[in-house]
């Protein structure tokens, strides 16, 4: 192994390139971190579609959850759907265990200003800086004038790198002036409720009925139950957040609509197949 390559020792290239592998880790973490948070929120609305308009959830059902409160703490929305419409819904067993009506959820900070992400972006930019950290220690072992040079590069092409990452961090929102405004902040009631529901959402068994429950009686419970009557429009005694338009259109079907639309078809079947036997005869 070479002790020098270009007048420069063999450690100090070493000790740039670990540098750089830093910098690169940090980015992945960030990268890595950004995604995770992006499944988790969509495998925790899965279903539902937000609508910016009004300011509101659309779950499976048809079925509208509103704005409740702003958690100033957690720095998210908090919707909920009505109990008398979510304790009568056919699959409320496979959706949720709370009395209260079905909760999501809505960071109200994009990423990294969230709190999640200014940990994780922390955590990104302190590994980025650990290349520059080994840089300075080369720098005192090694620091003939070549070798300061060579050091000194690779420090500016780290920090100039791991800027993008802590750029974020130094801009964050002073004093979070964009708080939502047009809901109350949540209390010590709702709070207390909020984690009941939490705790019985994760403990309840909610996981469990979906295994015990095979897909043929789900399906069977939900055909013979009643179809809640679906709210398209939205509420008119409930003020839409930006106060543009009435209504939106329907995206999806309910779960009745779709197993009554299976269910015709293959009725329809049935009947051409039939039709076709008594033809041949």
């Amino acid at each position: 192994m070479p002790e020098q390559i270009a007048g420069v020792s063999f450690l100090v290239w070493l000790a740039c390139v670990y540098a750089f592998g830093l910098v690169a880790v940090g980015w992945g973490f960030d990268i890595l971190a950004k995604r995770t948070s992006q499944r988790m929120v969509a495998a925790r609305t899965f279903g539902f579609t937000y609508h910016e308009e009004s300011d509101a959830w659309l779950c499976p059902e048809d079925q509208w959850l509103w704005a409740t409160a702003f958690d100033s703490d957690n720095r998210v929305m908090r919707y909920r759907a009505k109990p008398s419409v979510c304790n009568t819904c056919p699959i409320k067993d496979s959706c949720t265990v709370s009395a209260n009506g079905r909760e999501l959820t809505r960071e109200v900070d994009e990423w990294p200003y969230s709190e999640s992400g200014r940990f994780h972006r922390g955590l990104a930019v302190a590994v980025s800086l650990l290349g520059v950290v080994i840089l300075i220690g080369a720098a005192i072992v090694w620091h003939s004038p070549l070798e300061l040079l060579v050091e000194g590069a690779a420090a500016v092409v780290c920090l100039s790198l791991t800027y993008p990452l802590a750029v974020k961090l130094m801009r964050s929102p002073a004093n979070f002036e964009n708080d939502p405004k047009h809901i109350h902040a949540s209390t010590a009631d709702e709070s207390v409720n909020v984690k009941m529901d939490r705790f019985a959402a994760k403990w309840g068994g909610v996981s469990n009925e979906r295994k015990r429950r095979t897909e043929q009686t789900r399906k069977q419970m939900i055909a013979d139950a009643t179809l809640p009557v679906r709210t398209s429009a939205l509420d008119p005694d409930r003020p839409a957040w930006s106060g543009t338009g009435t209504s939106v259109p329907r995206l999806h079907k309910t779960t009745n609509e779709v197993l009554q639309e299976q269910n015709l078809a293959e009725v329809e079947a049935a009947e051409k197949l039939a039709a076709e036997k008594m033809a041949k005869k």
